[in-house]
């Protein structure tokens, strides 16, 4: 019996086959680590957002990112970094080597995947060598300067727009004169599926929101022999759709009225179970929704929420990037899209960390409008006592 599985709500993890015979163990950990953020980020983003929307990240971004910032962390904020990205399996000191790696192979040949780092750096400012020259051999991040925000801000849109291949246009928009760094990632993948679907048999049909909403969508529709899991302990099925050039999507759909008991059990052990048991066996008539979708994310927020939070507040320290205590960050942002096609797919992530002194001398003038009511005093020389107090409502009234 050939089992038609039509796809009511899935969620896509990213695969991308190594090629070479052995493992690697810490990189087999480092995989793991970020599968597993990527579980609790999605949930913890679920628990964020009201209604039933559609949620799209790429946590290898995340994780690249604020690896970075862990290596300028220190004491309570490097731990709380790796603790939330699930990194504390592997030795700090080894971190950093092991996304040099990650790096070196998903940007070979025939991987189909670009990935980068870049760092712009306020003139004014100087960070420490340590840090600049870390980040630049093993993330091997591009190092601009800039001076005024809005020139910086064009920059940085721009770049990204050209490294996502126009998927992502506005990465910043809200570049402050505080901000001394701007460290970001980026992530774009495109390639072919390996079965394309026919664009001559996609057909509209329902989409089931839940039992009382539908949709119509552009159903894509193909028979081939995948590789597919029933599971049955967890009560969904499990498709893998190979690409091209090695990366592989899986599709994975819950039975009906087991949607959450599969979100609440996803995660490493989960994954590996059905890498384990994904198999080819009868042809599969499978029906997958055309479409695209994007998403951003306030990082400030989920973050803190899987236990980040020191970096984001005065208890910050990040004194291994300026030498400074007073370093914090104001705001991290995520950005991804998706398009899932016939041909292919196409996506494309970007995170983006800009930090700021607690307090700082800048160098812009201050600008103060005395344009609504105000206090005033008057006090005695020589640090004397108060001697007039006044609450000014209109200025021309005697």
């Amino acid at each position: 019996m050939k089992p038609a599985i039509q796809f009511s709500l899935f969620l896509i993890v990213l695969q991308v086959h190594n090629g070479h015979g052995d493992k690697d163990p810490l990189q087999e950990k480092l995989a793991s680590s970020i599968a597993d953020f990527a579980f609790k980020f999605s949930r913890q983003v679920a628990s964020l957002q009201s209604g039933k929307k559609n949620i799209f990240f790429s946590p290898l971004s995340i994780s690249m990112a604020f690896s970075m910032i862990g290596m300028g962390a220190k004491s309570n904020s490097q731990n709380q970094i790796y603790k939330g990205l699930g990194l504390t399996s592997i030795d700090t000191s080894k971190i950093h080597k092991e996304f040099e790696q990650l790096i070196q192979r998903l940007n070979s040949p025939g991987a189909k995947i670009d990935i980068g780092n870049a760092l712009w750096i306020k003139k004014s400012h100087q960070i420490l060598p340590k840090f600049s020259e870390g980040v630049k051999s093993l993330y091997k991040t591009e190092n601009f300067n800039f001076e005024q925000p809005s020139v910086a801000q064009n920059k940085i849109n721009d770049y990204v727009k050209k490294k996502t291949h126009g998927k992502i246009t506005k990465a910043v928009q809200d570049l402050k004169p505080t901000d001394i760094m701007v460290l970001v990632n980026y992530i774009y993948f495109k390639d072919d599926w390996e079965y394309p679907f026919d664009p001559k048999l996609t057909h509209k049909e329902d989409f089931f929101i839940d039992e009382g909403k539908t949709v119509k969508v552009d159903m894509m529709e193909n028979t081939e022999h995948y590789r597919y899991f029933h599971d049955k302990a967890l009560s969904c099925w499990v498709v893998e759709l190979p690409h091209k050039g090695g990366a592989a999507a899986w599709f994975i759909l819950p039975d009906k009225g087991k949607l959450k008991k599969v979100e609440d059990a996803m995660g490493e052990k989960t994954l590996s179970k059905w890498r384990k048991s994904l198999e080819e066996g009868d042809k599969i008539s499978l029906f997958l929704p055309k479409f695209s979708m994007s998403a951003s994310y306030d990082l400030n927020n989920v973050l803190s929420g899987l236990g980040i939070t020191d970096v984001f507040s005065s208890n910050a320290d990040l004194s291994g990037i300026t030498g400074s205590s007073g370093l914090k960050i104001n705001k991290a942002i995520h950005q991804a899209v998706l398009d899932i096609h016939e041909k292919g797919s196409e996506a494309a992530g970007v995170t983006v960390v800009m930090t700021e002194f607690l307090s700082l001398s800048l160098s812009d003038p201050v600008v103060l409008k005395f344009n609504r009511p105000f206090f005033l005093t008057i006090l005695a020389p020589n640090d004397g006592p108060l001697l007039f107090m006044g609450k000014v409502m209109n200025p021309v009234q005697k």
